[in-house]
């Protein structure tokens, strides 16, 4: 098996960035406080990990950034039953159902940041 990592493609930052998203929801769940930047890290880390990408610090400080703030807008649904589920499914898991309605949300939003050119690099 080959040990090579490839940089983000546009699919990868919305897919690393909807991770993150969902994984601050996560938190702000269990714990009703949005998570520390070493949280987004090691998220990131894990994703890039299991995807075989690499990204330098800046990419994923900014995708951090803009998970939180995505994250934010999404808050409110973790009230909701439907999902309270797709939250805590993600946390079971090491990776997102897209086709769970709130990662569907999220990943509609992350594509929608990131169509922005000023962010998306």
């Amino acid at each position: 098996m080959s040990d090579v990592r490839l940089h983000l493609s546009p699919r990868d930052r919305v897919e690393l960035l909807c991770w993150l998203t969902c994984g601050s929801l996560g938190a702000y769940y269990l714990n009703e406080t949005w998570p520390e930047p070493a949280f987004h890290v090691q998220a990131a880390h894990k994703w890039l990990d299991r995807h075989l990408r690499e990204a330098d610090w800046l990419s994923v400080a900014k995708l951090s950034a803009l998970a939180l703030e995505i994250a934010g807008r999404h808050a409110r649904f973790v009230e909701a039953e439907w999902a309270r589920d797709a939250v805590e499914e993600i946390l079971d898991t090491d990776d997102l159902n897209f086709q769970a309605r709130l990662v569907t949300q999220v990943l509609a939003d992350c594509q929608y940041a990131l169509s922005d050119k000023r962010i998306a690099d």
